[in-house]
């Protein structure tokens, strides 16, 4: 009987150490996660409200989507995101921190929440204001948006995303930017 407690330890040590090295590469396999950012990608078809005409061209190998400017409007614009992560993704909201643009404010995204290579409509609302500070018929354009998002609902981050359309407005004439005084808007 002496001898079965001599032979259990080794048998022992090796299943520690084999649970050992499987909790190391477990981590390493977390660290590696939590250093990347979710892979999210839009695609079409799209569609826009809230505007009272918008229109879609391609100049080379862009697709600009021109939508009519309405001051103080919300433009939202939906187009389908896809998750071509190895985690499921959970869309929160938008970063707090947007590319800019001088006519489009970011306000409001639709959470969703989307399996490894799911899709599903998105909706972006986006505040049009600021025509005071732009000259009559100059544009704005928003490409792209920052998402607050959350991976196998520990980790969050902050993905931007590439519209599938360069969404263009331009700065309306006096008359439909009520703001707009004779100083406040440069010359051209």
């Amino acid at each position: 009987m002496l001898r079965r407690p001599a032979l259990r330890r080794p048998a022992l040590r090796r299943a520690a150490l084999l649970g050992v090295l499987l909790l190391v590469v477990l981590a390493g396999g977390g660290v590696a996660v939590a250093r990347t950012s979710p892979t999210l990608t839009t695609s079409g078809p799209t569609s826009v409200t809230g505007t009272a005409a918008s229109a879609v061209f391609t100049i080379a190998d862009r697709t600009v989507r021109q939508v009519r400017y309405a001051d103080g409007g919300t433009l939202r614009y939906t187009f389908r995101l896809t998750n071509d992560d190895r985690l499921p993704v959970t869309v929160r909201g938008l970063a707090d921190s947007q590319p800019p643009s001088r006519l489009f404010h970011p306000t409001d995204v639709t959470p969703v929440h989307l399996g490894r290579g799911e899709t599903a409509d998105v909706t972006l609302a986006l505040h049009m204001s600021g025509c005071e500070s732009l000259s009559a018929r100059a544009g704005a354009f928003v490409t792209e948006v920052a998402l607050r998002v959350e991976r196998g609902g520990l980790l969050t981050d902050e993905v931007t995303v590439t519209l599938p359309e360069e969404l263009h407005t331009g700065s309306p004439r006096e008359a439909f930017c009520p703001n707009s005084t004779a100083t406040s808007r440069p010359p051209g």
